[in-house]
């Protein structure tokens, strides 16, 4: 359901942004931010009030000071509250039917709700670590898999190096620098050339046949022992 305030449901807001849409100018714009106020669970709140607001601003008495220990204060109110509740335990028992167990059980309320504001101000700090933690181990991922790439292409340096000291190459020129190849580009005059040198190639006798059958299978050889 649409509603002028809001902006449409997840899904469908999604299906809008196809790319038709998008060229078109006809894709969804984002809501506009908010500057002053606005409204969340039925209650108003401001933009520049803080993410955890101090518990005076809804009315409710302050059990500790403000500057304090998080863990000390957290385990004060956990002993509070099995303290109150044992004695509500035992009021409930002796006098059930007076005015004090009512007491009580607001006390409890109260201590509860300051348990809730304390867990409720280490959020932040939650959501920061939480932040780092992931940012670690996207570093590790990434670190680990340049390793394994790193690995592999001094693997594959190697093998090939390998390959071309096993190479016979005795028709093969070489300089000081390794094995160089010289490639010149081929026209319709060298094309037609090297078509006639292999048609007369072919009517060579069945010897140089055997002899490029020899290295052929020498240089098989040597790749069948590599792999």
């Amino acid at each position: 359901v649409g509603s002028p305030d809001l902006p449409p449901p997840p899904m469908q807001c999604i299906k809008e942004y196809t790319d038709e849409n998008t060229c078109k100018g006809l894709a969804p714009k984002p809501p506009p931010p908010v500057k002053d106020s606005y409204m969340m669970f039925g209650n108003q709140f401001q933009c520049d009030d803080l993410i955890i607001g101090p518990l005076e601003r809804w009315g409710i008495e302050r059990l500790h000071p403000m500057q304090f220990d998080h863990k000390k204060e957290s385990r004060k109110l956990n002993t509070s509250i099995l303290v109150n509740f044992l004695d509500l335990l035992d009021t409930l028992i002796r006098s059930p039917e007076s005015i004090k167990p009512e007491e009580e059980l607001e006390d409890l309320k109260l201590l509860f709700v300051h348990v809730h504001h304390l867990i409720n101000e280490y959020c932040p700090h939650q959501a920061w670590e939480t932040l780092r933690v992931t940012m670690e181990v996207q570093k590790c991922q990434r670190l680990e898999t340049a390793e394994r790439f790193q690995k592999h292409l001094e693997r594959v340096v190697e093998m090939i190096q390998n390959y071309q000291a096993s190479l016979p190459d005795d028709h093969l020129p070489h300089s000081e620098g390794g094995l160089r190849v010289k490639v010149e580009p081929m026209g319709p005059d060298n094309v037609t050339n090297c078509i006639g040198q292999s048609e007369k190639q072919r009517g060579h006798s069945g010897g140089t046949r055997d002899q490029v059958l020899d290295k052929g299978a020498v240089k098989c050889s040597i790749t069948d022992e590599m792999t």
